[in-house]
């Protein structure tokens, strides 16, 4: 199976299946209206998921409305009718008694909205799942009710997919030239919107709780004089962290190892891995790997050493040493703890310097939340948390792109860094005497980190940047001219144009006899020319041709000719063959008319299959004195013929 060809699977079932997408978003939309249920489970960002494949043309639209209408209106009619036949006695029953906070919003919204709460309330996130109950509770008019109800439901279904639609529509924009990239953006949104909505959840329910097992941890040392002399450390300002700092260390060190070595002698996760490592595959073109060597740029060592440095100078130049001392143990530490992973692992044993220290950055930036979130409001706190759980995410994805790291190491890696920075964080809240502002750490760390990158970027991505040499087979020049017609293949696999030219020679000598005939050359490149859509108009002389892609590659290079008001573009690729007794390179690639186009912002040449441009071509390529043509097969094959 090729690499993409299942996602064209799973887009192909939902759209041979309406009635199972059908009957998925109307429970999706009746679990998020539920009472309470809404709460944990984040149905507004699973329906602008779904508004995503409508955008793509893959989900009816008017099916979407209609199910995601239903299931709204039957959700919150099942709130409505538990209110209404527990009346206040909901309130002292369980779980409803533990979210007293929360019933009082409902209690205090209802009470001033009166029975537009009930339409109101359907949009705003915070207090829908809890007031239709409230509403039967408080004895709401059951007909009232049901026809506000109906309204809210039949509005509030398009409120939440039109984002996800406008997304996919641009998609559907993009899919023509990265799709694949459009797919991964896709992914790295719902990972941020899952992620945010588990961090939340779960700081929801360690905040009130924090204070109460540390409390309890303290008098468990205090009971254990043996055990306890090495971990009361860690939550005992009175005594000395080191033992106890040195103790968790050392475990920590163990269970890695430990887990480390039970993950490289699993079958199962390797398999796993393997898995993981061909769907990243499918995802390398000319689009995402620039936008993905950003992220990674994250982890090098230079972008984690220098703004630790300058944080740590800061901190000690605020004379805040208890903060200063703990943020340069946690910044070594994370370092020496990377390079045992690595090593353990073997997976870059050898380097000590560059892309794959992920577990430094994971200790840095998650005592970063730590050292932060104390300094801020209560209601902020779990920023911090939310951002660097983010940055893990992220960063971590972009090492299973480039294979840096197998998915056993990245997730290991993953929780022996968190647990270690967790400790750290601890030994020092509980030492912290002096609060500061965290903007100026924040602002320092981020702004070096991104001078760092940028560094990165000029001087070290060139391991990433050079190109894998093309495999070629060998033909005969016989077997050139009589090879099958194939075609450019999409995002997903799908065939579209034909290539229908052939061509084998030097591209400079190619552009020499076509400038003759008013051609011009463009070499394309894939962002620079999506940011000339974005900053030019119809009016522009310099209009852009968004590249296409075949096999995750733009093309080689794109000859342009002015028709009128149009444009004819010459698309080739290099091919991975080559030809007995020619040392030419061979390319291959197709005839289009492009028109001016302008959507969501770009302005660009939209291509065409179209005769006459292939014929224009064919007339220049006649006209030429240096070129030969042959036609077989429904294509033509151009060489450079002997001076």
């Amino acid at each position: 199976m090729d690499e993409s060809s299942w996602l064209q699977a799973v887009l192909d079932w939902v759209q041979l299946h309406p009635h199972a997408t059908g009957w998925m978003i109307f429970l999706v939309a009746l679990g998020e209206s539920l009472l309470l249920v809404g709460i944990l489970l984040p149905g507004a960002a699973l329906l602008i998921g779904l508004g995503t494949l409508i955008g793509l043309g893959v989900v009816d639209f008017q099916l979407a409305w209609i199910t995601a209408s239903l299931g709204a209106f039957v959700g919150d009619g099942v709130s409505f009718w538990i209110g209404h036949h527990y009346k206040e006695r909901l309130l002292k029953i369980w779980p409803m008694y533990k979210f007293p906070r929360l019933i009082e919003q409902g209690q205090s919204f209802f009470k001033k909205w009166g029975l537009l709460s009930v339409f109101i309330g359907r949009f705003v996130g915070l207090v829908r799942p809890i007031i239709p109950a409230i509403a039967g509770m408080m004895q709401m008019p059951i007909k009232k009710y049901i026809a506000i109800s109906t309204i809210a439901a039949i509005l509030w279904s398009p409120f939440y997919l039109l984002p996800g639609m406008l997304f996919g529509n641009a998609m559907g924009v993009m899919s023509k030239v990265a799709g694949k990239l459009a797919i991964l953006v896709l992914i790295f949104v719902a990972t941020v919107a899952l992620v945010y909505w588990v961090i939340h959840l779960l700081y929801a329910f360690l905040l009130p709780r924090t204070h109460r097992i540390l409390s309890h941890a303290l008098i468990w040392t205090q009971k254990h004089p043996h055990i306890g002399k090495l971990t009361s450390g860690l939550i005992d300002p009175r005594k000395p962290e080191k033992g106890s700092l040195a103790l968790m260390a050392t475990f920590i060190v163990g269970i890695t190892i430990t887990a480390l070595f039970f993950s490289l002698n699993s079958q199962t996760v390797s398999t796993w891995s393997l898995q993981v490592d061909n769907f990243m595959l499918a995802f390398h073109t000319d689009w995402t790997e620039p936008v993905m060597l950003f992220i990674l740029s994250v982890t090098h060592d230079l972008a984690i050493l220098i703004p630790s440095i300058i944080v740590f100078l800061w901190l000690i130049r605020r004379k805040r040493g208890v903060a200063a001392g703990h943020w340069a143990f946690v910044v070594i530490t994370g370092y020496i703890l990377s390079l045992l992973i690595n090593y353990f692992s073997h997976e870059n044993t050898q380097s000590w310097f560059g892309y794959h220290h992920l577990t430094w950055f994971i200790t840095v930036i998650a005592f970063w939340a730590a050292l932060i979130s104390g300094a801020l409001p209560h209601k902020m706190r779990s920023w911090p948390y939310t951002l660097a759980t983010l940055l893990i995410a992220v960063v971590s994805f972009a090492q299973l792109f480039f294979h840096q790291m197998s998915l056993g190491v990245v997730l290991i890696s993953i929780f022996s860094s968190i647990l270690w920075a967790s400790v750290v964080a601890i030994a020092y809240r509980m030492r912290a005497r002096k609060q500061f502002l965290g903007w100026p750490i924040s602002a320092l760390f981020f702004s070096f980190q991104g001078i760092a990158i940028i560094f990165v970027l000029i001087f070290f991505a060139g391991q990433f940047k050079e190109t894998q040499p093309l495999t070629n087979k060998i033909l005969s020049e016989q077997q050139w001219l009589n090879c099958e017609l194939v075609e450019r293949t999409d995002w997903l696999n799908r065939p579209k144009q034909a290539f229908s030219i052939h061509y084998m020679g030097n591209l400079s000598e190619l552009s020499k006899e076509l400038a003759q005939q008013n051609w011009t050359t463009l070499k394309p490149s894939a962002w620079k020319d999506v940011w000339k859509a974005l900053t030019t108009d119809e009016n522009n002389d310099e209009i852009a041709i968004i590249p296409s892609t075949n096999n995750g590659k733009i093309e080689s290079m794109i000859f342009t000719k002015a028709d009128n008001q149009d444009l004819i573009a010459l698309h080739l690729w290099q091919q991975p063959i080559s030809i007995n007794n020619f040392k030419q390179p061979v390319y291959a690639g197709y005839i289009s008319l492009h028109k001016i186009n302008q959507k969501l912002g770009l302005t660009y040449w939209k291509n065409f299959v179209d005769d006459k441009a292939l014929d224009a071509f064919i007339q220049s390529i006649n006209s030429s004195k240096r070129l030969s043509i042959d036609h077989n097969n429904n294509q033509y094959f151009i060489r450079q013929q002997e001076p």
